[in-house]
């Protein structure tokens, strides 16, 4: 049996699957609930990656950041809204080729 991680988008389709890839752990931290945040990794330019967060909070009612990526910078935004409030976070980049 074959071990492997596969993560999805909230359409059900498959943003990383790390048997199909060679992928490499890049960085992480915790974001404060409430807080945005960016870095610049300048040794993943050229490269293609997939970036997520976890919320902390096992709360029904909370919300994780949304991570993005623009060239070398990896920010992340808090989420809240009506029915939903900002949860600390935990944010992941992988890069793969």
């Amino acid at each position: 049996m074959s071990y492997g991680l596969k993560i999805y988008d909230s359409s059900g389709n498959v943003i990383l699957d790390t048997t199909d890839v060679i992928t490499r752990y890049r960085y992480s931290t915790e974001a404060s609930a409430n807080s945005n945040g960016s870095v610049e990794l300048t040794d993943i330019s050229g490269i293609q990656s997939v970036e997520f967060s976890f919320k902390l909070d096992t709360t029904y009612n909370t919300c994780p950041h949304l991570v993005t990526r623009s060239t070398n910078t990896i920010s992340w935004t808090y989420q809240d809204g009506t029915n939903y409030d900002s949860a600390d976070s935990l944010i992941f980049v992988f890069l793969y080729t």
